[in-house]
């Protein structure tokens, strides 16, 4: 076949290291960057895939639609592999400067941001590019075993074809009349000038070997391709879980898949769009449920074209959760202009049909059974709430960081939430101690729970008073500390010191407070009584005493599962 698949699966892995090798000098992207790497390997194992499934002799026609569909889609993708790779060799000179800067020093941040916006301009946002290439050359290998979605294939068809007219050099279409031809006997375009400066030396990431294929000859060029840079060298909507690679997530963009292979950053300063995208950063513990609940499920309506009209109505996609042992995928959108937030369930039928269903987060009442969320709606027949969706969660962890996200994002959302839709999470767990801590002007209502199946132990705060009062504004797992004595210390009278914290915030507007050393603080108020649970008892016990001397006397006595 005319289309050499698998040297463009090795050049969407290779330029999937060359952006690892760039993460270094872009700290503030990392997430962003580790999603773009998983879907460069996701769309090489689906390259893989459709190159073992075209066999002329067994699909006779199908392939024959097949390559006609890949005279789109690799042409684009070859020109933005192009683009990505020559981020970091641009000049860009004229549109930031750093005063200040150690000379000669690039500014890696504004390249990279405005390589972005370069990207959006000429009609698809980067990341949006490699997820539609993704789920083309899906559908192409579902159309080859007979399980085409026609309409979807035509959308992706028209957006990369509209793209494509932007990406092609102005000249192209004459040198591909031209008789000069490759030694494939395939026509060429001319090779760009080599750019004014020299890449920028990237150092590369201490525990990733120096990459060997920049000492390898260049390739013949690819069909359709301006050029090949010598510098470096699953199921539709549904993203497929690339092999491990050394310090990048294992599957696409956003959120976990077991839940990702994150790295130890602080994400304390991480710029991102909205703060659901920190959440899930893998730096929390894993404690597994010794029971499992039913399995997940959707009974929503399903939507054929809702990715594409969220896209359209100015939603950004914050996070995203595998269940089922990636057979599910659940997706929170977020749009900026009003907070407004949606839940989308991506599945397939027993038939191979993928379905899509989304809901607006503030329709939801979230209740935990077990180890399940179920995600409740109105009946407008009876007013009763009805099951939208159930998702079983394998880990206490990813369960209290998804439960309090969506919840937050709920009561942030400009749109009022219905009355009756009230959110519960407790019946599953006990408090082992409750008080009050102070944070300049702010009063917060302070807890240790401990979960009854798994174990697990961890803080939260919510607000002292009002009506947001059962919102959680921040939590940490604390289980590994159980039994540590040094690992918490009074500061003064009333001050919890920690020597170690990674806590989860889910707004924007607040940070838990640090002392003089940098370590985070807890400053209990001298309320009239706390709620202490002792071990011989199973009711709360009110008491006097002050807050800070109780809470590690609570925290002491907690016992590991």
């Amino acid at each position: 076949m005319d289309w050499r698949l698998l040297d463009y699966a090795k050049e969407a892995e290779d330029t999937a290291s060359g952006l690892l090798v760039s993460l270094d000098e872009i700290p503030q992207y990392r997430k962003d960057i580790r999603g773009l790497i998983a879907e460069l390997f996701a769309i090489s194992h689906a390259l893989h895939e459709l190159n073992e499934a075209l066999d002329l002799s067994r699909y006779g026609h199908y392939a024959g639609h097949i390559l006609k569909d890949l005279d789109v889609c690799l042409p684009s993708f070859g020109y933005t592999l192009d683009e990505v790779q020559d981020i970091f060799s641009k000049s860009k000179k004229s549109r930031h400067t750093a005063p200040g800067a150690f000379p000669g020093t690039p500014p890696y941040a504004l390249i990279w941001e405005d390589a972005l916006v370069d990207f959006k301009t000429q009609g698809m946002a980067l990341p949006l590019r490699f997820e539609t290439v993704r789920m083309y050359l899906q559908g192409m290998h579902d159309a080859l075993k007979g399980e085409e979605d026609p309409e979807e294939m035509h959308q992706f068809r028209i957006r990369l074809s509209k793209l494509l007219k932007k990406q092609e050099p102005v000249d192209s279409y004459f040198n591909r009349l031209s008789v000069n031809t490759t030694k494939k006997g395939l026509a060429k375009t001319p090779k760009p000038p080599s750019p004014k400066v020299a890449r920028p030396k990237i150092h590369s990431l201490p525990t990733y070997p120096a990459p060997q294929y920049r000492h390898l000859p260049p390739p013949p060029p690819l069909q359709h391709r301006a050029h090949y840079a010598t510098t470096w060298g699953g199921m539709g909507d549904i993203p497929f879980i690339p092999p491990p690679v050394p310090e990048i997530p294992q599957s696409p963009t956003y959120s976990s898949a077991s839940s990702h292979a994150y790295s130890n950053y602080s994400t304390d300063s991480e710029p991102v769009a909205h703060w659901a995208m920190k959440i899930f950063d893998g730096r929390h513990s894993s404690t597994a449920f010794h029971t499992l609940a039913e399995p997940t499920e959707c009974y929503g309506r399903d939507e054929p074209r809702v990715i594409e009209l969220l896209g359209d109505d100015g939603f950004e996609k914050v996070l995203e959760l595998p269940f089922e042992a990636t057979n599910v995928w659940v997706r929170i959108y977020w749009r900026a202009d009003d907070n407004r937030a949606r839940i989308l369930f991506l599945t397939k039928a027993a038939d191979g049909h993928r379905m899509r269903h989304q809901i607006p987060i503030t329709a939801l009442s979230l209740r935990r059974t077990e180890s399940c969320l179920q995600l409740c709606r109105v009946n407008r027949t009876d007013g009763q709430l009805d099951l939208w969706a159930r998702l079983r969660f394998t880990m206490y962890e990813r369960m209290v960081l998804f439960y309090c996200t969506a919840v937050a994002m709920k009561r942030q959302d400009q749109t009022p939430v219905a009355e009756g839709l009230i959110d519960l999470f407790e019946p599953g767990e006990r408090i082992a101690f409750s008080g009050e801590v102070a944070d300049n002007r702010y009063l917060h209502a302070f807890r240790i729970y401990c979960d009854t199946d798994s174990g697990c132990v961890r803080f939260e705060a919510t607000a002292r008073r009002g009506p947001l009062k059962t919102i959680p504004i921040w939590t940490a797992f604390v289980t590994k500390y159980i039994g540590h004595k040094g690992w918490m210390k009074l500061v003064g009278n009333s001050t919890i010191q920690f020597g170690e914290l990674h806590p989860y915030l889910f707004c924007d507007s607040y940070k838990l407070p640090k002392g003089p050393t940098g370590k985070y603080q807890l400053t209990f108020t001298t309320a009239e009584g706390v709620f202490l649970l002792l071990p011989f008892i199973r009711r709360p016990l009110l008491i006097s005493r002050p807050d800070a001397q109780d809470f590690r006397e609570s925290f002491r006595r907690i016992k590991k599962y």
